[in-house]
């Protein structure tokens, strides 16, 4: 079975990935990897909160099919 890492695992991993990707770059490549990187991020967290809720609307009721109950 999969153990996902600790969120201070990932925190630190993180940390010294940024620091690695920092090394001799200028500021104005640093803040083209940011932008990049918090895009990928963003993008990710969509993706995750998308599947999150098709799994919860697949347990609940669709308000739709129930016409009666839509005040």
């Amino acid at each position: 079975m999969y153990t996902p890492p600790s969120g201070e695992t990932l925190l630190a991993a993180a940390a010294l990935a940024g620091a690695q990707l920092a090394k001799n770059r200028s500021a104005e490549e640093l803040a083209v990897l940011s932008a990049f990187f918090c895009t990928l991020g963003d993008g990710l967290a969509l993706i995750a909160a998308r599947r999150a809720m098709d799994e919860a609307c697949k347990s609940s009721v669709n308000p739709i099919d129930n016409a009666s109950e839509i005040a």
